[in-house]
């Protein structure tokens, strides 16, 4: 029993919300145009515009009317005169500027160099063996007792020390073959009583190889190199 009660009220709900809606809509249209036809209430429609009423066209009758003659009075009219105009005059503002000092260049000190001996590098060429070779010097000439150290590497791997003055005082000789060539990278260098180096070990770098040909300037297989004290 209680089931198409309710279906009842719904339905008499859906009723109801569609009729507002058909209100409302009714009250925006009679809102939007008040002398809509279903306005019970119109509002009374505007009074006529009554146009004004003009008389018949008059025509003017034509009257002789004399006409003043206007003589016209001549009058002097001035010369316009030049104004001068005045001439703008651009001066110059000197603005004092900054002055740089000088720049100075000032040398750097010499760095003094570690070593005692300086390298001289001779020249290396063609010879039936392969050795190397050269002098100590100072500055009274060739010094004698000095020990020079030969190497595969730079102030390391030392093969032979050897003491100046087997030919003079100042000569040293190195051989690494007696017959034909040797080729390799060796380094020479002077030591102290110690052993430490005193001279440049890279510098002292000898390249040899076994080019055979004497004519081939690139032959090198008799090196020569000297040291000279500071």
């Amino acid at each position: 029993m209680q089931e198409p009660q309710e279906e009842l009220f719904q339905i008499a709900t859906l009723v109801v919300v569609v009729l507002i809606v058909i209100v409302c809509m009714g009250q925006l249209l009679i809102f939007m145009n008040p002398r809509i036809a279903f306005n019970p209430f119109k509002p009374p429609p505007p009074a006529g515009t009554a146009f004004p009423t003009f008389p018949a066209t008059y025509t003017p009758t034509e009257t002789s009317t004399p006409t003043n003659t206007f003589t016209p009075t001549v009058t002097d009219t001035p010369t316009p005169t030049d104004t001068p105009t005045p001439v703008w005059t651009n001066t110059p503002t000197i603005t004092p500027s900054r002055t740089r000092p000088p720049w100075t260049n000032t040398p750097r000190p010499p760095t003094a160099s570690p070593w005692i001996y300086t390298v001289v590098r001779g020249k290396c060429e063609h010879s039936g063996g392969t050795y190397i070779e050269g002098y100590v010097t100072n500055a009274s000439g060739e010094e004698s007792g000095v020990r020079v150290s030969f190497g595969s590497a730079p102030g390391g791997n030392v093969i032979e020390t050897r003491t100046t003055g087997d030919r003079s005082p100042g000569h040293f000789t190195f051989v690494l073959a007696a017959n034909g060539p040797r080729p390799g990278t060796w380094y020479v260098w002077i030591v102290d009583a110690n052993g430490k180096a005193i001279s440049d070990p890279n510098a002292g770098r000898i390249v040899t190889n076994d080019i055979r040909s004497g004519e081939d300037p690139n032959a090198c297989w008799r090196a020569e190199i000297n040291f000279g004290r500071r």
